[in-house]
């Protein structure tokens, strides 16, 4: 019954939604398109060549944000873990992690990750004798840019995991283990379950702002995703309006798509 009520909450919620959204954009439409005199040139700027170019790098803002996804998670459920262990070492390794990650901006990652780490990380497999492919792996820009956005992304969802597990009452863990459960199965069992459904919602944010977030890539030469494509658009054509206006707008597409996806999925959990 509460299951239901929340879906047709929800789904109220969202035409609601919808219609308020529309009524700010037609009002932002009119504004932009209505009262200024500036002459429009999206032929000139939207022909053929430059929208494949610039549906490709929707595509690959895509994939490079969905790969730094699960990159995310492993690396979030391994410092989750740590954060959670009572061994010393590896609690305050996981806690170092979190830390620098966190207190360091995403650009300066980006920045040391391709310029600086990839750099150093190839000149240490040459020195080993490692063969070429892998150190051409290593230093690719998409590679790097995967790397760097799953480390931030991890970092995150780290803290994430961390607060999900810690939630559960400790009661019955502590039931579990005097029914002759390892601490492995109470974890499996008992305490993972319930707290996937705490870790959702936040998790829902953090990936959504992870695409967000990709956009920095551009700085890495060689990588051409969204904010990158726009750019060289950009600087083809001079034209602002026309480029950056379906900018925001495909950003705004992937991000309220997987928006909406979380939300059917905590909805999902929640039954």
């Amino acid at each position: 019954m509460t299951s239901t009520a929340s879906r047709t909450f929800g789904s109220r919620e969202l035409w609601i939604r919808l219609a308020v959204t529309a009524a700010v954009v037609g009002l932002f439409a009119v504004i932009i398109f209505v009262l200024p005199r500036y002459r429009w040139a999206w032929r000139i700027v939207w022909r053929g060549d430059q929208v494949g170019t610039f549906l490709g790098a929707m595509w690959t803002t895509f994939w490079l944000s969905a790969v730094s996804i699960v990159g995310a998670v492993l690396l979030g459920v391994l410092g989750g873990l740590g954060r959670l262990s009572r061994k010393v070492v590896w609690n305050q390794l996981a806690a170092i992690y979190v830390e620098v990650i966190r207190g360091t901006p995403l650009l300066v990652q980006v920045l040391l990750g391709y310029f600086c780490f990839a750099e150093l990380a190839g000149n240490i497999l040459e020195s080993a004798g490692v063969s070429a492919v892998l150190v051409e792996f290593v230093q690719d820009p998409y590679v790097v840019g995967v790397g760097v956005l799953s480390v931030f992304t991890g970092a995150y969802v780290t803290e994430i995991v961390r607060a999900a597990v810690e939630s559960i009452d400790r009661g019955q863990t502590e039931a579990a283990l005097s029914q002759g459960m390892t601490q492995a199965q109470v974890y499996r069992h008992v305490v993972f379950p319930q707290a996937l459904r705490r870790m959702t919602p936040p998790l829902a944010g953090q990936f959504v702002s992870l695409v967000k977030d990709s956009s920095l890539l551009m700085l890495i030469p060689g990588v051409v995703e969204l904010a990158r494509s726009s750019s060289l658009i950009r600087s083809r054509t001079y034209k602002d309006y026309e480029v950056l206006l379906p900018l925001g707008l495909a950003y705004f597409v992937i991000c309220f798509s997987l928006s909406r996806l979380a939300r059917r999925l905590e909805l999902r959990l929640a039954d």
